[in-house]
């Protein structure tokens, strides 16, 4: 969320990838995931074979659940090669899922540090806690650690929106090799990325790079970022001051 994953979808469909221009589909399959995890839990341990339930393989009813979404799915008749964009941290616990379900997939993760990350989701949702915004951005990136770690080698590639900005050209180059796409479509890939720029929520906003301490929080909220970002912030390299990555 506030990544540039809209930017990412324009890039997409000028490469010739077929999609919506959201999904809120497919993170589903983790919330059923966990659901029939929770009802086991709760109505099958131990297992008791005068009770329906403990005469269900888990394993198989998860199986046959899921894929009914890659029917669903794939009656949507969508030409390969499609995309999907679901900037929902469910979709992140979904990936693993989504390789059993179409095993060539690939995952591109769109990126982008916590202080410009969450300054823009204080100003396209004003209504949230800014501890809200803070723990969704660190929960997010925290997931993500996890879970790329279960995902094959090469099936997934990171990218960063500021790279979007200030290095389209190079992004881009990236993004389509790692997609095996013709060298065709670079030049469209490139022309779409220095164009079809990351959504703002104010003017600029997503090529200023902010200090924390230029940030215009309060010494609460600082703290509060601290105590849920700082983690994650380190983890993905990511500094408090301007120069905004110390990997270079």
């Amino acid at each position: 969320m506030r990544s540039g994953t809209s930017a990412l979808v324009d890039v997409l469909w000028h490469m010739g990838y077929q999609g919506f221009g959201e999904g809120h589909f497919l993170s589903l399959l983790h919330y059923i995931d966990a659901i029939v995890d929770q009802h086991f839990v709760r109505f099958a341990k131990p297992p008791d074979p005068g009770v329906m339930l403990g005469n269900i393989d888990k394993r198989d009813l998860k199986r046959r659940l899921f894929v009914t979404f890659r029917t669903v799915v794939n009656d949507l008749d969508q030409k390969e090669p499609w995309f999907d964009k679901t900037a929902d941290p469910g979709m992140i616990l979904a990936s693993p899922i989504l390789r059993e379900l179409w095993p060539g997939c690939v995952i591109v993760f769109a990126k982008r540090r916590g202080i410009e990350n969450v300054i823009s989701r204080m100003k396209k949702f004003p209504g949230e806690s800014f501890e809200n915004h803070c723990a969704g951005w660190a929960g997010s990136m925290a997931e993500w650690r996890t879970v790329r770690q279960r995902l094959p080698a090469g099936s997934f590639i990171e990218v960063e929106q500021r790279d979007m900005i200030q290095q389209p050209e190079r992004t881009a180059r990236s993004l389509c090799a790692f997609l095996q796409a013709d060298e065709s479509v670079i030049p469209a890939a490139f022309n779409a990325m220095s164009t079809h720029r990351p959504q703002e929520s104010a003017e600029g906003s997503a090529s200023k790079t902010l200090s924390l301490a230029e940030s215009g929080w309060t010494a609460e909220q600082v703290k509060t970022f601290r105590e849920h970002c700082e983690t994650e912030m380190n983890e993905f390299g990511y500094t408090m001051d301007e120069r905004y990555s110390a990997i270079v």
